[in-house]
């Protein structure tokens, strides 16, 4: 045989042979997890002047993901609700941020509020009087083995806008039996207080008796209501 041929037929399954093919192929890199698209984070501002406080708000996270909180004092894991939802009360003022595999979201953060600060004022409201009218009367047979009730209506007169921190007193006593603020807004004049306190029990036949204290601190002012005394009924 020509020696030519025969290099030429030993040569040809070489030529011929299929390129071989790696039975496993490495892995492409694996993409980050999308954002829910209605992901949403905000600080939101709860209360008025001094009383202001945060909450940090999430919503429309998956249930039960876990996710990274960055703000101002560091970094924390929590895990989302079942409503998708997460909610962390009394939260520090600041840029907050939401991170989980890879993905990261900037939580709206509203313009800090100031505490006000009116000498004799409380906000922008000027007060200008403090008055209780007593709606229980005197002279009233009860049953005195047990607490009756007395009720009385207290106003605060005043102009402007915001809020008026007041605090009511039982009889002798320095303090607070109640605690709570007056909203005033352009055109309110005043703004009426119910409270109704309970006469305690006496024996013997005594009289039930009592009277309340209304005070505004920022306006130095105080009204004081008239005694309500309550008679024994017979048995």
């Amino acid at each position: 045989m020509n020696r030519h041929r025969l290099l030429t037929l030993l040569a040809a399954p070489l030529l011929a042979a299929p390129a071989v093919t790696p039975a496993f192929a490495a892995p492409a890199p694996a993409a980050p997890a999308a954002a829910p698209a209605a992901a949403s984070c905000e600080l939101v501002a709860t209360g008025e002047g001094g009383d202001t406080s945060y909450t940090l708000v999430l919503e429309g996270f998956d249930p039960g993901r876990s996710v990274t909180v960055n703000g101002p004092r560091g970094s924390r894991h929590v895990q989302i609700g079942a409503e998708g939802s997460l909610q962390q009360d009394n939260a520090r003022y600041g840029r907050y941020s939401v991170a989980f595999k890879g993905n990261r979201i900037d939580c709206l953060t509203p313009p800090r509020q100031k505490p006000d600060r009116g000498g004799g004022k409380q906000g922008k409201v000027q007060v200008t009087k403090v008055e209780i009218t007593t709606l229980s009367k005197s002279g009233t047979a009860v049953d005195c083995s047990k607490p009756n009730r007395a009720e009385f209506d207290g106003r605060i007169s005043g102009t402007g806008k915001g809020d008026v921190p007041y605090f009511w007193t039982f009889a002798s006593s320095s303090d607070p039996i109640e605690t709570g603020k007056a909203h005033f807004d352009p055109g309110i004049q005043s703004v009426s207080l119910f409270k109704a306190v309970d006469l305690p029990p006496t024996v013997n036949g005594d009289p039930q008796s009592g009277f309340v204290t209304l005070h505004v601190p920022s306006a130095n002012l105080t009204a004081r209501s008239d005694q309500v005394t309550f008679t024994c009924a017979k048995p």
